[in-house]
């Protein structure tokens, strides 16, 4: 992986931020973009919605940006603060200066950028990739957060992903056409069918050199930090790992875990079972907003 991330090439940089802004273009509520420098470069924010509440801080699946919660923004932000960040060494509108080296990192950098927005204590929730970087944040830096919220965690959060799972994603991307994009896609999230705009990012975002670290299983002693209250939400179906295993350690080492299982479903558990998931996920937040004094 390499170091900084970055384009293959201007022309690919191009082609990327001209979806971006397609999708960018297309969201639903009023909101305020904001740049917030970090140890390791620029990180692009966008914030919608106001309340009372702590704010959300949402995190992307994998290679993802916040133009992903597009389609959910308009019900999170009803009544709070939400902020979609677009994630430093992934493809998005970040500008990354510095490698993020480990967990430790990944933290710092969240817990930095959250000192650029003014906030304190957040809830915090990541989908697939995303989910193990809230993780991670939730290891180091667990007083930062109000709550923590995971969404169909990676598979190596908890396990080890199998080798079928990681030869799909090497085949795909190796060569990523469109086809074999769509392919890995309906693989993944076979309930959900991405318009042209959200495809156009996808296999634009292949383009780009990713420069995060990828997921490792947390051991038992980085569970056991996190003291954040956590709910983790996984599909039955999942090819993100054993979802009843995760469950397992998850319950075993983290202090204060809900954990749901939902039938039917797999990894595109948020996109194709929101009216249950969102409204999950929103009870939980204000079931652990903290006491104002």
């Amino acid at each position: 992986m390499s170091k900084i991330g970055h384009f293959t090439s201007r022309k690919a940089e191009t082609t990327f931020l001209r979806a971006y802004d397609a999708l960018a273009a297309r969201w639903p509520v009023p909101s305020t973009v904001i740049d917030v420098e970090t140890p390791f470069g620029t990180t692009r924010v966008r914030r919608s919605g106001s309340g009372d509440g702590a704010a959300v801080v949402l995190l992307p699946g994998t290679g993802g940006n916040g133009t992903a919660w597009v389609r959910f923004i308009e019900e999170l932000a009803r009544d709070r603060v939400i902020y979609t960040p677009d994630v430093i060494g992934w493809a998005g509108r970040c500008t990354q200066t510095a490698p993020v080296r480990d967990t430790a990192d990944v933290a710092t950098w969240l817990c930095e950028t959250l000192d650029g927005l003014g906030e304190d204590r957040v809830h915090l929730a990541g989908n697939s990739l995303g989910a193990w970087l809230s993780g991670a944040v939730a290891v180091h830096r667990s007083e930062r957060l109000a709550s923590l919220t995971m969404f169909e965690p990676s598979a190596a959060t908890f396990g080890k992903p199998s080798w079928g799972v990681l030869f799909k994603f090497l085949v795909a991307g190796m060569r990523p056409t469109p086809e074999r994009m769509r392919k890995l896609n309906a693989w993944m999230m076979p309930r959900v069918r991405l318009d042209d705009d959200e495809f156009a990012m996808v296999l634009a975002a292949v383009k780009y050199r990713m420069a995060m670290p990828w997921d490792r299983k947390f051991t038992d002693e980085q569970l056991a930090a996190i003291t954040a209250p956590s709910l983790i939400l996984f599909g039955a179906e999942t090819i993100a790992g054993d979802p009843e295993l995760a469950a397992t350690r998850a319950r075993e080492h983290i202090a204060s875990t809900e954990i749901e299982i939902y039938p039917d479903i797999g990894h595109d558990l948020l996109w194709a079972n929101p009216e249950q998931v969102i409204p999950r996920f929103l009870d939980f937040v204000r079931a652990h907003d903290p006491v104002r004094a």
